[in-house]
């Protein structure tokens, strides 16, 4: 069994989120049962923040005994604007910022993204 601490991709988000209650945007789930397992891959696809915890968790991409892959990039087209403009707020990492930055470029190039990366 694998445990994971969910980071939400709103800061600060408070509630409950495919069974899984959140506090201050953190929330925490396992691999064990199947409704664990559609959580995490639902956060996967929806851009949160996966961190494993546990000494069985895969290292260095490894899937080997079932475990589960890396987390997915975040994908701005995935999410309306707001989330994305929170996701930025939430990382410090030059790069990837500008790759979301890029990739909302190339994608629907909302405004209200755009002009965040051009304050950053």
């Amino acid at each position: 069994m694998n445990q994971f601490t969910v980071i939400a991709p709103v800061p600060g988000y408070n509630g409950e989120s495919c069974g899984v209650a959140f506090k201050d945007g953190v929330g925490h789930v396992t691999d064990e049962g199947k409704e664990g397992r559609a959580a995490i891959e639902y956060f996967r696809r929806r851009g949160y923040t996966l961190v494993g915890e546990g000494a069985d968790e895969p290292q260095d991409g490894e899937q080997e005994g079932g475990g589960t892959p890396p987390p997915s990039p975040f994908d701005p087209s995935e999410h309306d604007a707001p989330e994305v403009v929170a996701y930025l707020d939430s990382t410090t990492d030059g790069d990837e910022i500008a790759r979301v930055l890029e990739a909302e470029r190339n994608g629907k190039a909302r405004k209200t993204v755009l002009q965040k990366g051009a304050e950053a």
